[in-house]
């Protein structure tokens, strides 16, 4: 969902409602991008402006300048909605260039700046961490539960 415009001059904007989850709680924090990095946001005010849209006021957000820096701007209301890796828990996880196996994923890491995936290794109880980046993903075979990876260069 996009943060259509700016309202008034106190740091207001109007989103539209079409996206917004019907268990939706205001006092967790949504999510808007910044530098392709989710940053969190509180929201003090949220109310219904019209059939389609609501005005929402976010805690530091206190100006029309403020808002304004918001505007077309994605906005989350979960960080795992949005995640297209949460849901690799389980996978085997393959080395692309050898097809060789390499572990099971144990979970998704969200790390800021480098999401990983927690892999346990074969045989083991060790785990490591590989970066998971769409560009690392050669292919998924979901009917066999296994992830191709690209891995990087000595990680292994």
């Amino acid at each position: 969902m996009r943060i259509l415009k700016s309202y008034g001059t106190e740091g207001g904007v109007i989103v539209s409602t079409a996206a917004i989850p019907e268990d939706f709680d205001t006092k967790e924090p949504v999510f808007i991008d910044f530098d392709e990095l989710p940053v969190p946001f509180f929201i003090e005010e949220f109310k219904a402006h019209g059939s389609k849209k609501a005005f929402l006021k976010l805690e530091d957000i206190d100006s029309l300048q403020d808002a304004e820096e918001l505007v077309g701007r994605e906005i989350y209301f979960s960080l795992e909605e949005d995640d297209d890796f949460a849901g690799f828990a389980g996978l085997e996880v393959y080395d692309a260039k050898t097809a060789e196996p390499v572990g099971t994923v144990k979970e998704y890491v969200d790390i800021p700046s480098n999401p990983c995936l927690e892999v346990e290794l074969p045989d083991s109880e060790e785990t490591i961490l590989i970066p998971c980046h769409e560009d690392l993903v050669d292919r998924i075979d979901e009917k066999a539960g296994r992830i191709f990876l690209r891995i990087p260069e000595g990680l292994l």
